[in-house]
């Protein structure tokens, strides 16, 4: 049997870290965007105070559900690449490697709940208030809590996950390669 080259082993690598944080992060911060962009706005001066205070109460109250789905939806199209790209391009495939495709979403999922939470109810929010928006009037001290909540099941789900998938010796390949369909080496 002709040695693996390097493209071939990357992708059949059982997850790739870099991947899984970059996507969770980006549709957390797609679905932010609706309390970004006042911020922004007054950063830059294109916005007074209470023109972003206003700008910021429309978009969150009456389009937050639209950024929040424009985040699922772009998690859906990366997630279709990111596998794409491990080689799992067709349905029979994705059925093959049902339980890698099904951890690694579930692992994404979790963590782009936890950075959504961070991002809008914490990062943003504290960024408002730093220029001037009357966002104090807020209570968002639940935020911080469970988003370090959120954060910390999806690292501990991400290390069970890997340790199950052989990063670190297991007693039986077999049971590894059932269980998480992961080639053994």
């Amino acid at each position: 049997m002709a040695p693996m080259s390097q493209t071939a082993k990357t992708r059949t690598a059982p997850s790739d870290r870099k991947g899984i944080l970059l996507i969770s992060s980006l549709a957390g911060v797609i679905g932010g965007l609706c309390c970004l962009s006042p911020v922004i706005l007054v950063l830059v001066g294109l916005a007074s105070i209470s023109t972003a205070a206003s700008l910021g109460d429309m978009l969150y109250g009456d389009y937050r559900w639209y950024f929040r789905l424009a985040g699922l939806l772009f998690l859906a199209l990366a997630l279709v690449f990111y596998f794409r790209r491990r080689g799992i391009c067709t349905l029979r495939e994705a059925r093959r490697h049902r339980n890698r495709v099904l951890n690694t979403s579930l692992l994404v999922l979790i963590f782009s709940v936890g950075f959504y939470i961070f991002w809008t109810y914490v990062a943003v929010q504290y960024w408002g208030i730093m220029v001037g928006l009357p966002w104090a009037q807020y209570d968002e001290s639940w935020a911080l809590p469970t988003s370090a909540t959120v954060l910390a099941i999806g690292v501990l789900l991400y290390i069970f996950l890997h340790r199950s998938s052989g990063s670190v010796p297991s007693e039986s390949a077999k049971t590894r390669k059932a269980l998480f369909d992961i080639p053994s080496k």
